[in-house]
């Protein structure tokens, strides 16, 4: 009987583990701890580190989706930085000039720009995955390179809506949500112009009124008896000019009787109404104007929350499709297109579904930076954003989205410790400036040669050597 019931319960746990929605739940759990201990980490350490922590988990979204499409699906991208701007402008013109869902007519918030930020990404990925589907290597990565220094460059072409070389300026009412409208700022102008419909008509009596106002005023009292305007030869009589006992010293302000006060005693106060002083309402309680503001609120460690949210939400997409049918699919066509399509798999169609999601993960990835920065412009989405996306990949693994979090950690680290130490020894700014690129470009030379699967790819390989198992760095 007991025999029975053990055949039992393991046909239930092998039931269990065969569920379809199993492997989703169990990504859930994992992606939901590692959230929670993040938001964990990131109430407890400085404000400082918050912000390192937002750079790294925005790196990690765009490169997550560089692990789809350079790890599984053989690609080669020089242009993810192009699609981030994409999902930054689209962001900021979105939260800018749209008050209400359209269609729908409900409240505008960021989370909204967020979804249009994310099918903007989709667009355009779909074109550009359209258009590479049918090229390779040198082809391939020059289509990727006019993108990354293509789209920042259309800005300038359109400086009344994208704002030119100067960006768009994001104003950000922390935490509550929602973004300056363009016509606020309009609106303060056009009402400034427009106040007035008969103002040309009236400025003469204005004018008048001015004139009559200052002409009440009695100035002479300020009339010092020489009128320089007169005379531009007169001048001050000697016993008019300060002399050295006329300034003050610091035994003046020691001695309170020296100065007119009636008691020089520290410990009397003066019966002052500060109110009065101020020129504020007597009935008005000053305390209680700070209530509205939150004191206990740090911006760099919401900017963490917000982007950490949108690294797990993304690093769970992202875990399913490489783990599910889609990244065996993948996988099927960098390894061999011709059996792949043999087996019914469209190499093209594959190649434009991996296009498409990175280029989701990107502008989302892109949407992130620019609440960090609260701006977009072209210089925050250059041809080095795009370089350090594709050396942060090679780095830490191409195929592991651990080796897209290793990554995105030596790109915002490696720059600082370049800082650190310039500062010690007093390297010049020029060398400060360079040599994160001189060492992307040695560590990538020596990952290449020496490690072709990056960090995560050269341990997995290490424990398999280890086990007595075989396994392809890049795999």
């Amino acid at each position: 009987m007991s025999l029975l019931t053990d055949v039992k319960n393991m046909s239930n746990a092998q039931k269990l583990r065969t569920f379809p929605g199993n492997r989703i739940v169990w990504h859930a759990v994992i992606v939901g701890v590692v959230w929670l201990l993040l938001l964990l980490l990131n109430n407890n350490i400085d404000p400082l580190y918050s912000s390192y922590l937002a750079l790294v988990a925005m790196y990690a979204t765009a490169m997550f989706g560089m692990t789809i499409l350079v790890g599984l699906s053989g690609q080669v991208s020089l242009g993810n930085g192009a699609l981030m701007a994409v999902g930054g402008y689209v962001f900021a013109l979105t939260s800018m000039n749209w008050q209400t869902v359209p269609i729908f007519g409900w409240e505008w918030n960021a989370v909204w720009s967020m979804v249009f930020a994310g099918l903007g990404g989709i667009l355009i990925g779909g074109i550009v995955g359209g258009l590479a589907a049918r090229l390779k290597g040198p082809y391939l990565a020059g289509l990727t390179l006019g993108l990354a220094v293509g789209v920042p460059a259309i800005t300038n072409r359109f400086p009344e809506l994208l704002g030119g070389e100067n960006g768009l300026m994001l104003t950000v009412p922390y935490p509550a949500g929602g973004y300056a409208a363009s016509e606020i700022a309009a609106g303060t102008e056009s009402g400034a112009e427009t106040s007035d419909p008969n103002s040309d008509a009236g400025s003469d009596t204005g004018a008048a009124a001015g004139e009559d106002q200052y002409a009440e005023l009695d100035l002479s009292e300020f009339d010092q008896g020489v009128d320089a305007s007169s005379d531009p030869n007169a001048t001050l009589a000697t016993e008019d000019l300060l002399t050295e006992g006329d300034l003050l010293t610091l035994d003046d302000f020691s001695n309170g009787g020296d100065l007119g006060l009636e008691s020089a005693d520290p410990a009397v106060e003066p019966s002052v109404d500060p109110s009065v002083d101020a020129g504020l309402d007597p009935g008005l309680n000053p305390s209680g104007i700070t209530d509205s503001f939150d004191t206990g609120f740090i911006i760099e460690r919401w900017q963490a929350s917000m982007a950490i949210a949108v690294a797990c939400l993304v690093a769970f997409a992202a875990l399913n499709l490489i783990r599910g049918r889609q990244g065996r699919v993948w996988k099927a066509v960098r390894d061999d297109p011709i059996a792949a399509a043999v087996v019914g798999i469209s190499p093209s169609g594959s190649k434009v579904s991996a296009f498409v999601v990175s280029s989701l993960f990107a502008a989302l990835a892109g949407a992130v930076f620019a609440q960090i920065l609260s701006f977009v412009g072209p210089g925050a989405f250059g041809l080095g954003l795009s370089l350090s996306l594709l050396v942060g990949i090679v780095l830490g693994g191409r195929s592991s989205l651990l080796g897209a979090i290793l990554g995105a950690l030596i790109i915002v680290w490696l720059p600082e410790l370049v800082n650190g130490l310039s500062g010690e020894r007093g390297w010049p700014d020029q060398i400060t400036n360079n040599a994160p690129n001189l060492l992307y470009g040695l560590l990538v030379v020596a990952v290449v040669l020496a490690a072709p699967g990056g960090i995560t790819g050269t341990v997995r390989s290490w424990i398999d050597r280890s086990r007595g198992k075989s396994r392809s760095p890049l795999s």
